[in-house]
């Protein structure tokens, strides 16, 4: 189930053969050019001015992100709450055994999102949820540099806002949260939390092996983790591939209403099935910019 983790960790960030994050999308009819960056939610914002992407946003006139992160957070976390919640029959403590709650409620402890917080009180969540949580509490201490309030997607989309630029979802919340925690059976994603539980060391390794690659642009590596060793190709198919196809329908019509920034996760940029060879295919050139 460590693929599983590496696998979630590739949806924050990899890109194509090609090691660039940054693309200009010209012709098919286009008046003005618009522009696709591969976000990662554990990078840095300097990897904004490290690739010319702040100069590619201030001629755009809107932005485009897998959803809107600037609506009230707590109607957010309300739209999603109902695809986090686990049925009544395969919550935490029915899905692991008394050993393994205790120790999970143990490391759980340590990297908590909040002081106080205990696992006892996420008992009615999924466990793809509580894992998330634990990532990104461990990733907090553990990787100086990474700052969750601090993500390339929500500052693109924050500083729109402030500039009164339009600010186009290609999803909803709710449709993004039922795809990540309701794809993958409950007893897989017990398994997953339990790696991480079992191996943090693990967790760590992994993710600044990919932040690393990431902010060298060096994705050809990352790219073939994503399509190799995958215990769980419908995870995969759900997440990314159903998606992009469906996103491929919507970016024509938005590229033309005005220049565009698009920026989600560099993962839906890579491969056959990717925005990149899907934009290329419908008529578009797409260049790297380097």
């Amino acid at each position: 189930m460590k693929k599983t983790l590496t696998l979630l960790l590739l949806l924050c960030g990899i890109l194509t053969s090609s090691a660039q994050l940054l693309y200009r999308v010209e012709g098919n009819g286009l008046k003005k050019p618009s522009y696709l960056f591969g976000t990662h939610h554990m990078a840095p914002l300097a990897v904004i001015d490290s690739v010319g992407a702040q100069d590619c946003f201030d001629v755009t006139e809107q932005v485009v992100g897998e959803m809107d992160m600037t609506q009230d957070q707590m109607q957010l976390a309300m739209a999603m709450q109902p695809h986090m919640m686990a049925p009544a029959d395969s919550t935490l403590q029915k899905v692991l055994t008394p050993e393994q709650f205790a120790k999970a409620s143990e490391v759980f402890r340590k990297w908590a999102p909040m002081p106080g917080m205990e696992l006892q009180m996420l008992d009615m969540m999924k466990p793809m949820v509580v894992n998330s949580m634990m990532v990104v509490g461990l990733m907090s201490q553990m990787i100086p540099d990474f700052k969750p309030t601090e993500q390339l997607d929500t500052y693109f989309q924050t500083m729109a806002k402030e500039r009164g630029m339009e600010i186009i979802p290609l999803e909803t919340a709710e449709y993004q949260a039922s795809v990540l925690y309701g794809t993958t059976p409950i007893v897989v994603q017990a398994e997953s939390l339990m790696e991480t539980v079992d191996d943090p060391e693990h967790t760590v390794e992994v993710t600044k092996e990919l932040n690393a690659s990431y902010m060298a642009r060096n994705l050809d590596n990352l790219y073939k983790l994503s399509q190799t060793d995958n215990d769980h190709p419908e995870f995969m198919i759900a997440l990314l591939d159903r998606r992009n196809a469906d996103w491929l329908t919507k970016l024509p019509e938005i590229m033309a209403k005005a220049p565009t920034f698009v920026a989600v996760g560099a993962l839906h940029l890579a491969g056959e099935k990717g925005l990149i060879e899907g934009l290329r295919r419908q008529g578009y050139t797409v260049t790297p910019i380097k």
